[in-house]
């Protein structure tokens, strides 16, 4: 027997076919549940302008609800909204219309007053939690309602699963930790293999909380089906930034690596382990993989930097760094980003051959000059790894000019002089610094890296 598609219709179209031919007309209500803004923006016009002031009844909450969760935009009701929060501010239904409003605005002084409101009535009942969740989500300030958040979660540790979300939310948009250390530690015992707790252990540890309190729940989250879900991503990252114990992470990691090491987000999770002082070996093949298809997305950088400060080979990122510079033709070229000069440090002092870089610091160097902040790093890097001073000639000479009497110069003229650059190039900066460091410590060192030069006898100023 052959099968037969199943067509999807959209509420839009639904009401179209049935008003199509017949005598259908929707009413208000079946196109507030259409969730479709072009259905109900005319009627909802209508409706806010009506007689008898139905836009302002105790019941009329729903619709603004309805119209945001819909994605309609909140100008068209807003004079009315705060006509409707007049008289109803307090009324226990209008917590549906604040959370709507916050999560679609993101704008909190309107409801700021209506809420305050609410809350004196209502702000120990369960639903507070989401209310209080969306006031922090949307931009809220964290003192407004600050108590009244602390007292909920202390008085809500066994029967609210939910409240993850907003321990997430308080900890997230500045809320001290140690506010709800308490209550959260009688809320675990519940809760603490939820799987959506693992991102409350990396929102508490990324807030500063005391890791203590969540090593041994985490430790058993970690160590069950959890730990292959792709939210565990934020936990591993958390963890590691925090200090945590890495070899509690290493088998989980494992896992998890098995199932997501190629997706887009993989790269926190090897970045956080490098750093932390993880080996290279057990993320290797993994970052491989994941090169194969990221190797010049521009954040990507930060992964290269990682695996080389690390002590990874050199050799697994050559292909991929050279990709990353010159672009390819499924991603741009990064030579020149701002963030490149760190991809090149990492590679020479990693000893990466000087060749693969040496294009990419001089279009660099062309592009953000020879004086911008923290250059001399770059500088050193290449002198370090053996590079030909010659790539650096104008960018030394600039930099020279504007620092020839700083006191640190006087490293840049040895290292100059010792990788066997032309004396000429600083012979006018070395006298003005002479002039006015001639007597210091390091002032033998520049006169030995000088007479010790290629500079001819005949033409050697006296310093």
């Amino acid at each position: 027997m052959p099968q037969t598609a199943i067509e999807t219709v959209s509420p839009a179209a639904q009401i179209g076919r049935a008003g199509a031919g017949a005598d259908f007309v929707p009413s208000f209500e079946d196109l507030l549940g259409s969730g479709e803004p072009e259905l109900i923006r005319g009627p909802l016009r209508r409706w806010l302008a009506g007689a008898g002031r139905k836009a302002n009844r105790a019941d009329a909450g729903y619709v603004y609800d309805a119209w945001l969760k819909a994605g309609g935009e909140p100008e068209l009701i807003r004079e009315s909204l705060v006509g409707w929060l007049e008289a109803n501010a307090a009324e226990k239904g209008a917590s549906f219309v604040y959370e709507a409003w916050l999560e679609t605005t993101g704008e909190p002084g309107l409801v700021r007053d209506g809420i305050g409101a609410w809350v004196e009535l209502h702000g120990d009942d369960p639903v507070a939690g989401f209310l209080y969740r969306a006031w922090l989500s949307g931009g809220g300030e964290l003192g407004a309602f600050s108590g009244r958040i602390c007292d909920w979660l202390d008085a809500h540790t066994n029967d609210e699963s939910e409240a993850h979300s907003l321990y997430c939310a308080w900890l997230e948009h500045g809320g001290e930790p140690a506010l709800v250390e308490r209550s959260l530690q009688r809320w675990l015992p519940t809760h603490a293999q939820d799987e959506a707790t693992g991102y409350l252990y990396a929102s508490w540890l990324k807030a500063g909380g005391e890791p203590e309190l969540i090593a041994e729940p985490a430790a058993r989250w970690l160590g069950g089906a959890h730990a292959q879900v792709e939210r565990a991503q934020f936990l591993y990252k958390a963890w590691l930034e925090a200090g945590g114990e890495r070899e509690l992470l290493r088998r989980p990691i494992e896992r998890w690596l098995s199932v997501y090491g190629e997706r887009a987000g993989a790269n926190f999770v090897y970045e956080a382990w490098l750093k932390a002082g993880g080996e290279p070996e057990l993320v290797k093949e993994s970052i491989r993989g994941w090169l194969a298809a990221h190797a010049t997305d521009q954040s990507t950088s930060i992964l290269y930097q990682a695996w080389l400060k690390a002590g990874g080979e050199p050799e697994l990122v050559k292909e991929p760094i050279r990709d990353w510079l010159t672009g390819t033709a499924a991603g741009a070229a990064h030579a020149t980003d701002r963030s490149a000069t760190f991809v090149y440090e990492a590679w020479l002092h990693a000893g990466g051959e000087p060749a693969l870089v040496r294009d990419g610091i001089g279009a660099w160097l062309a592009e953000h000059g020879g004086v911008r902040s923290g250059v001399t790093y770059l500088y050193e890097a290449w002198f370090g790894a053996g590079g030909d001073p010659e790539l650096l000639r104008e960018p030394i000479r600039e930099w020279l000019t504007a620092n020839a009497t700083k006191r640190s110069a006087g490293f840049m003229f040895q290292r100059w002089l010792q990788s066997g650059g032309d004396p000429a190039v600083l012979s006018d900066s070395l006298q003005r610094w002479m002039r006015m460091h001639g007597e210091s410590p390091s002032a033998k060192h520049v006169r030995r890296a000088w007479a010790g030069s290629s500079v001819p006898s005949q033409a050697s100023p006296t310093f």
